[in-house]
């Protein structure tokens, strides 16, 4: 997988950043079924591995191709062999893997108790650093499991109203999806302004329910 992202890294980028690069890129997919969606998974799980890659145009193709639902799954299944391949690379690593001051930061995850409800929310919010946070699982007081099962699910509304809108612009509805982008939108713009608050009401939560 990282040597194809090596060699195709122009075409990957150009999926990204380029409409007319995804549109051909639907068209190529709908005319070779099967293989077809196993490259999209591909580029699916590139996009989780790859925390600096948005996930919005993938999910957004991924409605277009196969319809809201059958979009969402294919999205989910990529996401979770993309957390399960990150979880399992940085736990051989070690702690070397992961920047210290990103563990500082959100060190109330290592509160047992309340790891679940805080990693679900951060994982719920729109905006959130979501793929970096991934990184973080093997050093959490949560099973393998549990983390993935809780950062996948957490993703579930954001990715419908995505393969949503995308299903709807493939059949030339766009208001739905001007709709939803711009809910989305800015409740993303709000959690990233607030990112800082956000973490440290979490870390308030965390002191305030620990036992003295």
């Amino acid at each position: 997988a990282g040597a194809a992202a090596v060699i195709f890294r122009a075409e990957i980028w150009a999926l990204i950043t380029s409409q007319g690069a995804r549109d051909e890129f639907v068209e190529w997919v709908r005319s070779h079924g099967a293989w077809g969606m196993l490259v999209f998974l591909g580029l699916e799980i590139f996009q989780i591995v790859v925390a600096v890659v948005p996930g919005e145009p993938v999910q957004i193709m991924a409605g277009a191709l196969y319809g809201p639902v059958g979009g969402l799954v294919l999205c989910l299944v990529g996401i979770l062999i993309g957390s399960t391949m990150i979880y399992y690379f940085v736990r051989a690593l070690g702690a070397k893997a992961v920047d210290p001051a990103v563990l500082h930061k959100y060190r109330f995850l290592q509160d047992e108790k309340r790891a679940r409800s805080a990693l679900y929310l951060l994982f719920f919010l729109p905006g959130m650093p979501k793929d970096l946070l991934t990184y973080l699982g093997p050093f959490l007081p949560l099973k393998p499991g549990q983390f993935l099962f809780t950062c996948t699910l957490a993703r579930f509304p954001a990715l419908l109203a995505s393969t949503v809108a995308g299903d709807s612009l493939f059949e030339g509805n766009i208001v739905l999806p001007l709709v939803l982008g711009a809910v989305t939108g800015t409740l993303g713009l709000l959690c990233i302004r607030n990112e800082q608050r956000i973490v440290d009401w979490l870390h308030r939560r965390r002191d305030k329910l620990s036992p003295k």
